[in-house]
């Protein structure tokens, strides 16, 4: 992988509602001794605007359901979490919570966190390892869908991986081969992921409910990054050999083309501007940046900017580009577009010339700005920078030590870091 690198009626039971704090299980006077209540999932992480279903039932002492079992849902902190009677939990605000399910004299409590919107507080931080080889077949891409789902890819199967988070069990879909480095949702379930195929020379549209394939796009050339535009209309892809492809969503086919105009350049890294007027495509083999004007479809302004640029993000107002140059040791740069100077460099951590910055991401409401560092000897580093100080607020350690792309998810509340050691990193 250097080349890539480089590159889910109610009955009130008053006496029964007690609990001895989040996440415990209690039974009161249970009418069989090894009757169970059984709920999924038995814990919930929710967003602004998320939805989930409780399934609960009551099973006897062989396993089997009892039927007719008239269970209560109650919400401990209505303001941050309301439940109904049929047991779907709505996000009405941020912080901890309890929901209470009760019913044949048993209580369950599923403990419920509301993540805040915007971005991560950087408070709390798990890590998981992706099911495959030693290395979890190389985790690379990433995305956070609306509901909570996290998708990965993984570059040395080309499969990709799916939880709803919290993340446990990931479940996997087959590529049909391919060294799947970056994931782009289009919309109406379906994502682009790619490169895919068995020469790596194709993307794959799947369905992100069953993770199958449902059309294989035939690029003729290694694609390694991918972004969907704000209209949802469009996904641009970065190729190997100093283009981007225009991918229409509706009719999943490649309409046109569009050089970088630099010999030997690799679109390895993508970013839109907030409008979604101005595609910047950053090339490591060239140390430039080209900034693409979607109406023309034309490269307008190429940014000389040596190193090695790696993942890229604009400010809201647009006048900043933040950028990981992976060269040496490894800076942050960014980049005063109406100027067009460096307006200041950050170290990147890493300690020698072996690794450096690769993945950059910026927060929903524009305020931080998180990097991946990879190092040589681990572990790699997460650097969380302020937007507006341009300093680096936190430093967290990623689960490997190559953290690759970034991707934020829960209206800003979570941010996932792949790291193709074998794992990911979880920042709320």
């Amino acid at each position: 992988m250097n080349d890539l690198r480089r590159l889910i009626r109610p009955l009130t039971i008053a006496f029964v509602l007690t609990s001895t704090g989040c996440g415990s299980d209690e039974v009161a006077a249970p009418s069989g001794p090894a009757h169970t209540l059984v709920v999924t999932p038995d814990k919930l992480v929710m967003g602004v605007g998320m939805s989930r279903q409780l399934s609960a039932k009551v099973l006897d002492e062989t396993g089997g359901e009892i039927p007719g079992v008239e269970l209560s849902f109650v919400s401990s902190e209505p303001g941050r979490a309301s439940v109904s009677g049929g047991g779907l939990v709505t996000y009405t605000g941020a912080g901890p919570a309890e929901i209470r399910i009760s019913g044949s004299d048993l209580l369950k409590v599923v403990p419920y966190h509301g993540l805040g919107s915007g971005h991560p507080l950087g408070t709390t931080t798990t890590t998981a390892r992706l099911p495959g080889d030693g290395q979890g077949d190389g985790p690379f891409g990433v995305a956070v869908d609306a509901e909570g789902h996290v998708f990965i890819s993984q570059t040395n199967s080309g499969r990709v991986a799916s939880s709803l988070y919290p993340a446990t069990d990931f479940v996997t879909g087959d590529l049909g081969g391919g060294t799947p480095t970056s994931i782009a949702l289009l919309g109406h379930g379906t994502a682009l992921v790619t490169p895919s195929g068995p020469d790596t020379n194709d993307a794959s549209v799947i369905d992100l409910a069953t993770e199958k394939v449902l059309s294989q796009v035939t690029l003729d050339v290694p694609a390694f990054s991918a972004i969907t535009a704000p209209d949802s209309q469009t996904a641009y892809l970065g190729t190997n050999d100093g283009r981007v492809l225009v991918f229409d969503v509706a009719s999943s086919t490649v309409t046109g083309s569009i050089d970088l105009a630099v010999p030997d350049s690799r679109a390895n890294h993508l970013a839109f501007n907030s409008q979604g007027t101005l595609l910047y495509a950053s090339s490591f083999t060239t140390g430039t940046i080209s900034e693409i004007d979607i109406a023309s479809q034309s490269v307008t302004r190429l940014l000389i900017v040596g190193g090695e640029p790696q993942g890229l993000a604009l400010s809201h107002d647009g006048n900043e580009l933040f950028v990981a140059d992976e060269a040496g040791p490894g800076a942050i740069n960014v980049l005063d577009l109406v100027q067009n100077v460096v307006e200041t460099s950050i170290p990147s951590g890493a300690t020698n010339s072996i690794g450096g910055p690769f993945g950059l991401a910026m927060s929903p409401d524009g305020s931080t700005v998180y990097v991946g560092v990879i190092t040589s000897n681990g572990p790699g580093l997460i650097q969380v920078i302020d937007a507006g100080s341009k300093a680096i607020a936190r430093t967290i350690e990623s689960c490997g030590r190559v953290p690759r792309r970034i991707a934020f998810g829960f209206s800003g509340g979570l941010a996932v870091i792949t790291d193709e050691s074998g794992c990911a990193t979880f920042v709320e």
